[in-house]
């Protein structure tokens, strides 16, 4: 845990760094979190006691942890979204004729976001979660979402360092604009054994039309294919392209274009 030197001062965001803290933290008592937060003790403590009531927390004794609710509205979130329910069809479709691991998943920062994950023959051997983060230059699904950016998205402090996952992964802003470059003339992106030893993986970035979101980009998703090194070949690469048309066709306009 750290402290906070300048803790927010609006509910709104000491709500959302509390949610966070416990995210990392797993359960935290009232002095814990307010040691991580750095938010005065009489603050926190009515806002937690507030998110209790909610059930946005849950807890036990003096201990806090993340409540049903918020699993409840991850969930929610997940299932009713417009553009999974119309993508979700396609991605079944992919996981029935490859017999692979296929996701879903949309850039957040540096990161890569599990949307939707449908295990195959080798979801055991592939430790990905719905709601999990990847670093995206460790990851195809995170090299195809990197293409559909600007080339300045890339000079972000985020890619300053890069974490190896393996000793195939890319940890220079050079190379990993050289691969994304590539992935921009190919349509098509892949990890060999980047993010996991002898696990490669193909994905493809979908995007959901022209409408612009609140963070000032497009809806833009990735599907992939995920499995053993050897399994990854021509074919694979075709499931993947003919999916990411499919969902393009079924995404192309975006209803809250409409709106």
């Amino acid at each position: 845990m750290h402290v906070h030197v300048d803790p927010p001062s609006d509910q709104l965001s000491r709500a959302e760094l509390m949610l966070e803290t416990l995210q990392t933290e797993g359960f935290l008592t009232l002095t814990q979190m307010v040691h991580a937060t750095g938010i005065p003790r009489s603050s926190a403590h009515r806002l937690l006691e507030r998110m209790v009531r909610l059930r946005w927390l849950l807890r036990v004794g003096d201990v806090y942890e993340i409540g049903v609710r918020m699993f409840e509205l991850g969930s929610e979130g997940v299932r009713t979204h417009w553009f999974y329910r119309l993508a979700r069809p396609h991605l079944f479709e992919l996981q029935q004729r490859t017999k692979l691991v296929v996701h879903l998943a949309y850039l957040d920062g540096g990161d890569v976001v599990y949307w939707e994950k449908l295990d195959g023959e080798f979801g055991a051997h592939i430790p990905t979660r719905i709601g999990g983060h990847q670093p995206a230059h460790r990851t195809a699904l995170g090299k195809a979402l990197l293409a559909a950016e600007p080339e300045e998205y890339l000079h972000s402090p985020v890619f300053d360092r890069m974490k190896p996952g393996t000793p195939r992964t890319i940890v220079t802003r050079e190379e990993l604009s050289r691969e994304v470059g590539n992935v921009r003339r190919d349509d098509i992106a892949f990890d060999r054994g980047e993010g996991l030893v002898d696990i490669g993986c193909v994905a493809s970035a979908v995007s959901a039309g022209q409408a612009m979101s609140s963070d000032g980009r497009h809806t833009v998703a990735a599907i992939s294919i995920c499995g053993p090194l050897d399994h990854i070949d021509s074919r694979m690469v075709s499931a993947v392209r003919s999916a990411s048309r499919e969902i393009s066709r079924s995404v192309g306009v975006n209803p809250m274009s409409k709106a």
